[in-house]
């Protein structure tokens, strides 16, 4: 398979996108390797689109958002998530974005690209435009549906099996998508679809269902936490390889997987009711993003803290309460 998906990405250079021109042949197949054999355990970084104060994506930023990514230990990073507006983005701005993403990431951190439609031509179109670029994943939302029903989104994901040559990511998002995927189906998918190796589960209570999916799938599926980071500990106590979510501090998220999978509970324990007071304050619902983006700023991760309308920005009060919560906090990620 690997020499299979080499030869159709590195035949002719003139298929690569622009900023992979000046990776050697060596780096370039050291990415692909990755896309194909890497096993995705870990934290990975949920990316924001950065814009510049004109409102055009700051591409440059993805630089600081992945060095803060590979200090922190994170295994990789997702881009075109909910939480990076990619419904408020172009088709162009996606194309650029992803480029920018896989070219900063290099081989060292993998990338998993949101590619997910409302149809199922669509989803097949953004699923070959991810992995020609050098998406080691995709992430797979449903579509919405006026009436939601199991065949419909089998056939759906059924049509990104058809194209991909790299992991798929199902994404368990009903409060976005209004479809409820069962563990039955989810087993279903992963079962029958050879590509459908791993779930990122974002239906609340995500811990209790993370027991179910184990059971229906055997515990052979990659099960991955999301929703800020709210409930990584006990996810991950519940049979869960990491978490895609992108809490501004993502140290912490390394950390409190480090110390889990180690068989440290305590320390784990200790770093997630130390850091829960600002995980619940980021993950706010309606504003959240605009207030991790902010600290992100604050980080100098990005160089604005600005959302793409109508998304709300923040308000002075809210960035009081932010003031007054990291204050009272140790932002110390040093000893983690």
């Amino acid at each position: 398979m690997l020499n299979l998906y080499w030869a159709t990405y590195v035949s002719s250079f003139t298929r690569l996108p622009y900023a992979w021109q000046f990776f050697s042949i060596g780096t370039i197949q050291e990415i692909f390797t990755l896309a194909v054999e890497r096993k995705l355990d870990g934290i990975h970084f949920m990316l924001p689109t950065p814009f510049d104060s004109s409102g055009e994506v700051d591409t440059a930023s993805f630089t600081q958002l992945l060095a803060g990514a590979r200090d922190a230990g994170c295994t990789g990073v997702v881009t075109l998530g909910v939480m990076g507006e990619a419904h408020r983005l172009t088709d162009v701005e996606r194309g650029t974005i992803i480029d920018a993403v896989v070219a900063a990431a290099g081989s060292d951190l993998t990338v998993t690209v949101g590619a997910s439609a409302e149809s199922g031509r669509t989803l097949a179109s953004r699923v070959r435009d991810a992995q020609s670029a050098g998406a080691t994943a995709v992430m797979i939302a449903p579509a919405k549906m006026t009436k939601p029903n199991a065949p419909a989104t089998y056939a759906y994901y059924a049509t990104a099996q058809e194209v991909t040559e790299i992991p798929i990511v199902v994404q368990d998002l009903p409060e976005q998508t209004g479809v409820h995927l069962d563990p039955v189906l989810i087993g279903k998918l992963h079962t029958e679809l050879p590509d459908a190796k791993y779930l990122k589960l974002e239906d609340p209570p995500t811990p209790q269902k993370i027991t179910r999916v184990v059971e229906a799938t055997g515990g052979s599926m990659g099960i991955f936490g999301g929703l800020g980071g709210a409930f990584l500990f006990e996810e991950l106590r519940r049979g869960a390889i990491g978490t895609m979510t992108g809490f501004a501090y993502p140290e912490v998220l390394v950390a409190i997987h480090k110390y889990v999978t180690s068989g440290d509970i305590e320390r784990a324990r200790s770093i997630f009711y130390r850091w829960t007071p600002l995980i619940r304050y980021e993950n706010s619902a309606g504003i959240g993003l605009a207030i991790r983006k902010e600290i992100m700023k604050r980080r100098g991760f990005t160089t604005t803290a600005d959302v793409r309308p109508p998304s709300p920005p923040i308000d002075d009060s809210t960035r009081a309460e932010m003031d007054d919560l990291m204050g009272a906090m140790d932002l110390d990620v040093s000893n983690l």
